[in-house]
């Protein structure tokens, strides 16, 4: 799951990304911005699956950025996060799922994330491939390449081929936390990692892919940082 977060109060944003985190069980990303042009520079379509805008920030307000938003993405989730509710009748108009109220708490935020079924959000999660396909990242068990084309690997015995660099499905797939490449030209979901030994993943389908003896320490840590994390999250669920 990817969360923007827009405010320039830098308080109001750590106490948030910090409910965040307490709250949310699954895997995330979590980007802070204090400007609310900056922001908007940087935004594309289907860059986030939920952004938390701060309604008074200098001369663009929370509805203003919202209304540029919906002019590049008409799916992606918005909620306000706001002492007041002076701006509660615009806020429908840019179709926002939440209003949440200052100041921030462990439990409004819990609030919000069962409002928007997270959860759900984060298993329907997808991906525009370089040939236009658009593909449920979860359902990615492992992506590798060969004689110029590029494999995904997927659940249910289906296979998508793509010809295109294997740079660029690295970049696209790692930039989400949960995947990584163990070796050279291959990636895998981390969440579809069934055990690991010590040179090798073991995969949900049964698949063995290698890990490099180069980057052994390197995979391992990020696996292992992954697991830990999943552990203790489940723990404060």
């Amino acid at each position: 799951m990817r969360i923007a977060l827009v405010d320039d109060n830098r308080d109001d944003l750590q106490t948030l990304h910090r409910c965040l985190t307490e709250n949310l069980i699954s895997d995330c990303d979590i980007v802070e911005f204090t400007d609310g042009d900056e922001f908007l520079k940087n935004f594309t379509d289907n860059s986030y699956d939920l952004i938390v805008l701060d309604i008074y920030m200098g001369e663009l307000t929370g509805i203003d950025i919202a209304r540029e938003i919906r002019k590049m993405d008409s799916h992606v989730l918005i909620a306000f996060g706001t002492a007041s509710n002076e701006f509660a009748a615009e806020s429908y108009e840019v179709n926002a799922c939440y209003y949440l109220k200052k100041p921030f708490d462990r439990k409004h935020v819990s609030d919000m994330l069962n409002r928007i079924n997270y959860k759900e959000l984060e298993l329907s999660r997808t991906v525009l491939l370089p040939n236009g396909e658009k593909i449920l990242l979860r359902s990615i068990l492992y992506a590798d390449y060969a004689s110029h084309r590029i494999t995904l690997h997927c659940k249910q015995n289906r296979n998508v081929n793509l010809r295109t660099s294997f740079s660029e499905i690295e970049d696209m797939l790692c930039s989400y936390s949960f995947f990584y490449s163990p070796c050279k030209g291959i990636v895998v979901n981390f969440y579809e990692v069934a055990t690991q030994a010590d040179d090798t993943f073991l995969m949900s389908d049964g698949t063995r892919l290698p890990i490099s003896r180069r980057k052994a320490s390197e995979v391992l840590n990020a696996y292992s940082s992954f697991r830990f994390e999943q552990i203790r999250k489940e723990l404060l669920q």
